[in-house]
This record gives structure tokens, sequence and C-alpha cells, in this order.
């Protein structure tokens, strides 16, 4: 496959130095939003990080929102042609440096001490795979919708076994969105990284694939901010996303290695169309949000909205 990635030279420091931590971003038309992203990672209380940011290809000023930043923990690169999400994800994924990887969505937000608890969690214990922390649920303006959503039941040290028991019973997805999560960039490799044919799945997929390298640590608080945009989960997605879900899950249920229960499967069965239900209603309620807080006369006529579906799930209303 052709590299058409644009490199930018680091601008200060030892290029050598490996990080503890690669934190990526995988960018596209994301100019409203990426400069809080920036400040979030920024403002960690963990400082040993790089911060790569690859743009796919955006028109609409996302990489000058990047380069605004002075900070020689920014790494920038650009493709000048959008490709498919899955392969930028696993693009941006694969430039970080570092042995570990916290995945942000140019939209969310991590909270200060995001990193400190992740990398320390996946530094002390060699059996971990995963680290997440829960969620808050945000509108566009940033207001909190939903506080400490996710890893409901999934707190603490869990056995991969006891986690994807919980996923298959779930019907959605209880870890929670990339914002949620921290991995080694060793498990990415070695199960593929994102899957390309997976348009819906993609977050819980991986989540999964990564749980046969260890097990979950999951945190009690919320470490992070996902954002949920108003329209941007038509019926038909809403639709498509319950079929894979559906046949997500049974796979699980069928894979040996899992043990999973008929009962887990059935109960999972309910559990995603009530799953559906609440990734609907969160949509709507977001949208509400914004049309009554956005009057006409102050709308931001540079506002581009995202074309491309967010890879992964729709997040679960509160459990």
């Amino acid at each position: 496959m052709r590299d058409d990635v644009r490199h930018s030279p680091a601008r200060h420091g030892d290029a050598r130095e490996v990080p503890a931590v690669s934190v990526c971003v995988p960018a596209y038309q994301g100019a409203r939003f990426i400069g809080a992203t920036v400040e979030s990672v920024l403002a960690q209380t963990f400082t040993d990080f790089e911060l790569v940011v690859l743009d796919n290809g955006s028109t609409d000023g996302t990489s000058d929102v990047v380069r605004s930043f002075d900070d020689p923990r920014i790494r920038l690169e650009r493709r000048e042609e959008t490709v498919p999400l899955s392969e930028n994800w696993n693009r941006v994924v694969r430039l970080g440096r570092a042995p570990l990887v916290k995945l942000l969505c140019a939209d969310d937000v991590l909270l200060p001490r995001a990193l400190e608890l992740q990398v320390e969690a996946l530094r002390t214990r060699a059996d971990a795979a995963l680290a997440a922390g829960r969620v808050d649920l945000l509108d566009p303006s940033g207001r909190v919708l939903f506080r400490n959503r996710f890893l409901g039941g999934l707190t603490g040290v869990l056995d991969a076994e006891d986690v994807v028991r919980r996923i298959v019973r779930h019907g959605g997805n209880p870890i929670g969105p990339p914002v949620s999560v921290t991995f080694r960039r060793a498990d990415f490799d070695a199960v593929g990284g994102f899957d390309p044919d997976e348009n819906f799945l993609g977050d819980l997929l991986l989540w999964s694939r990564l749980l046969r390298h260890g097990r979950l640590v999951g945190f009690r608080e919320s470490l992070g901010g996902f954002r949920i945009h108003p329209g941007s989960l038509s019926g038909e997605a809403g639709k498509a996303q319950f079929r894979a879900q559906r046949a997500f899950t049974a796979a699980l249920s069928g894979d040996d290695r899992w043990a999973v229960r008929r009962s887990d499967a059935l109960v999972g069965g309910i559990g995603a169309y009530g799953a559906l239900a609440r990734r609907h209603a969160l949509f709507v309620l977001s949208g509400l949000r914004e049309l009554l807080t956005r009057a006409p006369a102050r709308r931001d006529p540079t506002r581009a909205e995202p074309a491309q579906p967010a890879i992964g799930a729709a997040p679960d209303a509160p459990r």
C-alpha cells in the first residue's frame, strides 16, 4: 500500500527518545472540536507522552488548528487524499512510537488523570491488556449529558473470560469508546488492528481481540468525555448496527475460548434491543439540547460536521 502521509519534522527535543505512551488522534473535518481535544491532552498530569494527529485529508482547517499549538510533544501528519476510516485509524496507531497507545477521537477529551492512571495500570500489571475508565457523555457544546457511563460491572481487575461474558450479556458495548481505553501496541499489532470490513463495531471488536492477550483493569471514575453529535446516527445506520451487533454477539458466543453460556447469549439477545433504543434516545436528546441552546444568529458558518461515521458502536445510554 502506498504511503501518502506527509510527515512533519520534530520541532524540538530528541526524536530518538521513546515516550511512555502515544496519544493517537485520527482526524477528519475536525476543526470545530480538535482544539479542545489537544488542550485536554496537554493538560494531563502524566507528561511523558507524544501526541500524534493524522489528518485524513480534511478541508476545513483541521491541520491549521493543530499547528497553532506550540508543544514539542505534538506531531502532525497528514494524508492529502481521504482514505477509509479504519485505514486511517490503523495508520495513526502505527505512527506512534510508544509501547502503550491511547486512541482519542478528534472531538473527544481526556480528563487530567487519564494517562496517569491508565499508564500506571498497564506498567504494573503485565497480565493486563486493557486499562479502561468510565466516560462522561457530552453534547456538541461540551455540556455533560450523563456522567460516569460504561464499565457497569467491569471495574477492578477482571479476567478476559468474565469481560467477554459481560459483553455478550450486555447486548451493546459495555467497555466504551476509544476515549475510555489504553492498550499495548504489541497486542494491537498481534491482532491486526482495526478490521477494515467492520463499519459499526470496530472498537468493540478490537477490545474483544485484545482481551485474548490479557485482563481488563477498569476504573470507577470518568477519565474522558465522549461527544454525541445529533443526527449522526440515522435510522438505517441504527438498524445495520443492530444487525452487526447481533452477529458479533453470536460469534463471541460460539468461540470456544470464552466458554460463553447459552443463558448469556439469551440475555444478550434481549439486551441488544434495549441498547438500540438507548442509543437513539441519546442522539435525540443531544439534538434537542443543541436546538434549544443555539440561536440561529449565532450559528458558526464555518462549522463542519464529520462526513464519516465514528468507528465502532454508538454509545449506550446510562446504566
